[in-house]
């Protein structure tokens, strides 16, 4: 454990520590101060929290991890969890470019990135694009390709209302993995898409039944 390393934990442990002091002083108060001193010290903690401790836990998972200290890429996307934390999505989405470079063959990365265009940044049509890239890159494991391809699915009908596109992709997973377990979930998924799009007719004939009379 490098210095700096002990120098954040010791903050860390004077912060706990005052913040104990504070609710120890606190905790005999009237209700109404003791609310106040509540919501104070839970927005304190969750600023540290946030700012500092995640990041800080990350370095210490990787150099646990990691003997030599150097920057690596680190186990569980450690990195990458504490600049979503931060709010830092371009950051985020830097840390699993850097991991997909150090690991061109998995997926998750991929996924990530996707996800973080779609949720994050607002960009669905990014997301996809990044999906699909990678998805044509190389020949992909038949469990890598059906996750790729089952994520674009989720993002053309859960961030842009693509009822029909993803009705279309998991016809492809259908053919592409037939007699799977990837077919049969496309098959479920199929379903749910289904009837999202048979109850989507149904209110629209309705509003224009209503807007007819």
């Amino acid at each position: 454990m490098n210095t700096s390393l002990i120098i954040r934990l010791c903050i860390i442990g004077l912060v706990i520590l005052l913040m104990m002091i504070a609710w120890d002083k606190l905790k005999d108060a009237n209700p109404g101060l003791l609310f106040i001193g509540f919501i104070a010290l839970g927005s304190i903690a969750g600023v540290l929290g946030v700012k500092y401790l995640i990041p800080w836990i990350g370095d210490a998972v990787g150099t646990f991890i990691y003997s030599s200290g150097e920057e690596v890429q680190m186990e569980g996307s450690m990195k990458a969890v504490a600049k979503m934390a931060q709010g830092d999505y371009e950051g985020a989405i830097e840390e699993y470019e850097e991991m997909l470079r150090n690991e061109p063959d998995k997926p998750f990365p991929i996924g990530e990135m996707a996800r973080i265009y779609a949720e994050k940044l607002k960009d669905p049509q990014k997301a996809l694009a990044v999906l699909q890239k990678h998805l044509n890159s190389h020949a992909w494991p038949e469990d890598d390709s059906a996750f790729l391809m089952f994520r674009m699915v989720d993002i053309q009908v859960e961030a842009l209302g693509d009822l029909e596109g993803a009705r279309e992709r998991l016809q492809q997973i259908i053919g592409a993995f037939p007699n799977t377990r990837h077919s049969a979930n496309a098959h479920h998924k199929m379903n749910e898409v289904e009837q999202q799009q048979f109850k989507l007719t149904m209110e629209q004939r309705l509003k224009s039944g209503n807007a007819d009379a």
